[in-house]
């Protein structure tokens, strides 16, 4: 019979879990925008990684998870300000470093 604390940890368990599910979802979305920015002129590129800076960190997920999701919405912040004023050409080490973060992401929360 399962006790109070057993459903506790159980509930814990399935929405961490859960939470996790949600953050991949969303890194791998961050992922595919970053793959149309880079097929796109640079104004539109902006754009796209422009709004990914607006999306909000996954609450409730594991600390390797929380802590890989947040890396890579620093590392799109930073690509998305160096963009500002500069072409796709001249932001290439800084977009290399957000598309690595998000793609530790995505094993962190695989």
């Amino acid at each position: 019979m399962c006790t109070e604390r057993d459903i506790d940890y159980l509930d814990t368990v399935l929405w961490r879990g859960m939470s996790n599910g949600i953050s991949l979802l969303k890194a791998r979305y961050c992922l595919s925008v970053m793959g149309a920015a880079s097929g796109s002129s640079d104004e539109q590129a902006r754009h796209l990684i422009d709004c990914l800076t607006t999306e909000s960190p996954t609450g409730g997920t594991s600390r390797a998870v929380a802590e890989a999701e947040a890396d890579a919405y620093e590392a799109i912040h930073r690509l998305s300000q160096r963009m500002a004023d500069r072409s796709m050409a001249a932001v290439s080490g800084e977009w290399d470093r957000a598309k690595q973060a998000v793609l530790r992401w995505i094993q962190a929360a695989s």
